[in-house]
């Protein structure tokens, strides 16, 4: 009986360290407590306070439950974070951008940094054979899931959740059903994603066959699912925003917001109403938080401290005593995982029009080594900037094909991105004599009829007018991807423009000008990259000039324009629109020969250069332009114009006319308002000192000729461009501006 019994024994003591490895114990004498982190956008911020005084004073969590923010907090501290790193991850968050879901100007293909120097928006309208495609949220979230799977990488080689530091669940909305979804199990990272998915804000998430959302819109404080951990009391934190009191409804938006609050506030106060006197609930006050207030990690932190002191004296007989802190914190420790997971395969999900063999390409990582979540970010992030997707993700999971756990990348296709329309709007007027409209439209196929060639219509209406059409294509080594050196360009556009200008003599009108074009253009050459481009390109036009008012000018009559070209352009600029770094170059020649029919026989060499250089809150962008013309056959309007706002300000659009231009900025803007996530609508005020001219011979240039200008300014960056007001003085004349559209 006792040799029976003695393997009996033997078995349960070594099986015993096992199980405090997979259940965490209380102290004896002590109850398992559960924490309860409930949704509420930035205002989660205070979850973090409420965990520092948590620790601080000593008071165990052996399970923890969250939904939307909760859930993500929640997960980070069931991975092993301390409060003192979640502080820091909620510092080191670039927040302005993380909800940022467009591709960084340095990562997009030059062909695409070139559509941006037009008129048009960003923003894409597309089609399939069922009509308009919208997208299945505001955001993308590209930017967002990248940066929580880099901080949940070492929790993702833990696949039971019961197996993390502390036992932790997260809470999502089946949106097909409307039911709650609690995920104990899989990849954290997606679960997490899933539960803080907010509809109509963030795309469902695809998880397990099922496509999940924000589960705040069913259970935003999951208590009944803290309960179910298996736990003695709880510790609630409630970070919903309250309702709003009678008298702050007073409009529309106040009504729909109310409403918005009204749609969950049954199901918390129902499960509010379940706790027990032992348990204890946390409500930070943070008026002055919103749920997109993401700037406001500091305040959110202290709002939660100060709750969590308030209700100090109710934790209190959760208390440890040092040494059974020290245990606590020992025995959970143990149980954090500390590396990444080994990944036994790599395999590409393709759901989009894109060669798998370009995505594989640009994925480092490999199997049989660690997982390298901050190289896996880089890569993706290099994966999304090819263009056509909506969402470029992985995750972390078994296949029964290839055997083992390993990295699945899902590049999930954009409609929007296999064809698109985008328009555009610029206004610019003086108050005056001079206003101008440009309205903008263009049509992009990326791949027309599947030959990889992309076919490009553009047409422009308003004061001047455009009609181009015509495709353009990359190629090179088979090996090389879009974007790489050493990839080459060829592009065929034929095109009709009219182009009206006013000359003047002084200050004074004296006629107006139309110069109408038919023409055709053929352009190669070869990319750096995605940073610049050397184009070389021959063109033949039909030219009609006419006077359309005043006396006729000394124009000539319809004349054939045949000529070749070069042109060097480089553009690493942050952005286009009020830019802080980088720099724009582009130094070109057109020679107008008289070959194959041409009239003209002269040669243009220009350039131009944009650089900003920034301290804070502040930008000086320097630039300046040139422009000569050789003696010849030039009979034209006139190769280079200058006039209006930033280009010798003071003067009417294009006033200056000639064959010879020298123009030099320094352009000072400072920021107003300070960035912010999601909705962030920078101001500026700014002046510039400009100095320039024009001459109709070279013999004229001189440095003495220079006018000067300035101007003071005051502009904004809207989703159709930037909108500035500003007044300009040069040698006497002044004028008012009101530009809507590209200004630099």
């Amino acid at each position: 009986m006792r040799r029976t019994f003695l393997p009996l024994f033997a078995l349960l003591a070594l099986a015993a360290p096992l199980a405090a490895e997979t259940v965490p114990q209380p102290a004896p004498g002590q109850p398992r407590i559960g924490l309860v982190l409930g949704g509420g956008g930035a205002r989660g911020f205070a979850h973090v306070g409420v965990l520092q005084v948590l620790e601080e004073n000593r008071i165990p969590v052996h399970a923890v439950a969250g939904t939307s923010m909760g859930a993500v907090v929640g997960s980070l501290y069931a991975q092993g974070k301390t409060p003192a790193e979640l502080t820091a991850i909620t510092e080191e968050i670039p927040w302005t951008t993380v909800f940022n879901d467009s591709i960084p100007r340095d990562r997009l293909s030059f062909r695409r940094k070139r559509d941006q120097r037009d008129v048009l928006i960003d923003y894409r309208i597309s089609f399939d054979n069922r009509g308009l495609v919208l997208p299945k949220g505001v955001l993308r979230g590209q930017d967002l899931f990248l940066t929580l799977a880099e901080y949940l990488a070492p929790a993702r080689s833990q696949t039971d959740f019961d197996l993390l530091a502390i036992p932790y669940r997260a809470v999502a909305a089946d949106i097909e059903t409307g039911r709650p979804v609690v995920m104990d199990s899989g990849d954290i990272a997606t679960a997490v994603f899933a539960s803080m998915s907010v509809p109509g804000g963030l795309p469902p998430v695809e998880r397990d066959g099922r496509l999940l959302v924000d589960g705040g819109i069913v259970d935003n404080v999951p208590i009944d699912v803290g309960r179910a951990m298996g736990v003695d009391h709880l510790i609630v934190v409630d970070v919903g925003t309250p309702l709003l009191p009678r008298d702050r409804i007073s409009s529309f938006v106040s009504v729909l917001n109310q409403m918005q609050l009204l749609l969950g506030r049954d199901n918390i106060e129902r499960q509010v109403a379940t706790l027990t006197p032992q348990d204890v609930l946390i409500r930070p006050d943070q008026p002055d938080i919103s749920t997109t207030g993401f700037e406001h990690g500091a305040a959110g932190i202290a709002a939660g401290r100060a709750a969590a002191l308030a209700a100090l004296e109710q934790l209190r007989p959760y208390q440890l005593s040092e040494g059974e802190w020290q245990a606590h914190l020992a025995a959970r420790q143990a149980r954090a995982p500390r590396n990444a997971p080994v990944v036994d395969f790599v395999k590409v999900d393709n759901r989009s029009d894109t060669y798998t063999q370009q995505i594989e390409a640009l994925i480092q990582q490999k199997p049989g080594q660690p997982l390298d979540a901050r190289q896996m970010t880089e890569d993706l992030h290099n994966v999304y900037a090819l263009g056509g997707f909506r969402a470029v993700r992985y995750g972390i999971g078994a296949s029964d094909r290839l055997g083992g756990e390993g990295v699945t990348i899902t590049a999930d296709g954009d409609p929007t991105a296999a064809n698109w329309l985008q328009v555009g709007l610029g206004i610019s007027t003086d108050f005056n004599r001079h206003s101008a409209i440009r309205l903008g439209l263009g049509y992009t196929d990326r791949n027309f009829m599947g030959t990889g060639a992309e076919w490009r219509t553009d047409v422009r209406v308003g004061t001047n007018l455009l009609i181009a059409s015509g495709f353009y294509t990359e190629f090179g080594s088979a090996d090389l991807l879009p974007g790489r050196k050493n990839r080459m360009f060829a592009e065929i556009t034929p095109y009709w423009s009219r182009i009206d200008t006013v000359l003047y003599e002084g200050d004074k009108a004296v006629a107006e000008v139309r110069d109408a074009r038919l023409g055709l253009d053929l352009d190669g050459g070869f990319l750096f990259g995605n940073h610049a481009e050397l184009r070389f390109g021959v063109g033949y036009a039909q030219v009609d000039l006419d006077t359309l008012i005043g006396i006729p000018a000394d124009i000539g009559p319809q004349m054939q324009d045949a000529q070749w070209r070069v042109t060097l352009t480089a553009d690493t600029l942050d952005q286009l629109n009020f830019p802080t770094e980088g720099l724009y170059l582009r130094l070109g020649m057109v020679d107008h020969v008289k070959l194959l029919g041409g009239d003209l026989g002269y040669t243009v060499v220009s350039g131009e250069l944009w650089k900003p250089v920034s301290w804070g809150r502040n930008t000086i962008l320097f630039s300046g332009e040139f422009g000569f013309t050789s003696r010849g056959d030039g009979r034209s309007v006139g190769d280079f114009r200058l006039g209006g706002f930033l280009n010798l300000s003071g003067l009417d659009p294009d006033q200056l006319l000639g064959r010879h231009k020298l123009l030099g900025r320094a352009i000072f803007f400072h920021r107003l308002s300070e960035e912010a996530p999601i909705v962030n609508v920078p101001v500026y005020l700014g002046g510039s000192v400009e100095v320039g001219n024009t001459w109709s011979s070279i013999d004229d240039v001189s440095f003495s000729a220079l006018r000067p200008a300035a101007s003071l300014f005051a502009g904004t960056d809207t989703p159709l461009g930037p909108f500035v007001i500003a007044g300009g003085l040069t040698r006497g004349n002044g004028a008012l501006y009101l530009v809507l559209g590209r200004i630099f």
